[in-house]
């Protein structure tokens, strides 16, 4: 039997990840990496309670603690960047509740906001 992933695990990218098919499909973007990288940046750390773990780059790479509103909870947020064939860039998000199983649907409600958010940058 295929282990699945746990209910508080959410990952939008553009095909399937080490943790098997995302949640969320997301096409690679029409524009350079580094642009993408710099709106998901922005995006990131204009949420409440969003504190940047720790961020490369050079390698497109960026980790991130969102904190629940009323319990506080701290989830993970872990965001990867690569460039395409045709020179776009694909954008791997995850979000995870550190603690617990259940997170009563935050972790999909903040990555499908974020990767919103990130279209709506990039379109103007």
């Amino acid at each position: 039997m295929a282990e699945t992933r746990p209910r508080n695990h959410y990952i939008a990218a553009p095909g399937d990840t080490a943790a098997g098919p995302p949640n969320l499909v997301v096409p690679p973007f029409p524009c350079a990496p580094a642009e993408l990288y710099q709106a998901l940046r922005a995006v990131a750390l204009a949420q409440p309670r969003t504190v940047l773990q720790s961020e490369s780059p050079e390698e497109l790479h960026m980790s991130f603690v969102q904190r629940t509103k009323f319990w506080r909870f701290p989830d993970d947020l872990v965001a990867q960047i690569v460039a395409t064939e045709n020179g776009g860039a694909a954008l791997t998000l995850s979000s995870k509740a550190r603690y617990g199983v259940e997170d009563f649907g935050v972790n999909k409600r903040r990555v499908k906001r974020w990767v919103a958010e990130v279209k709506a940058r990039m379109a103007g």
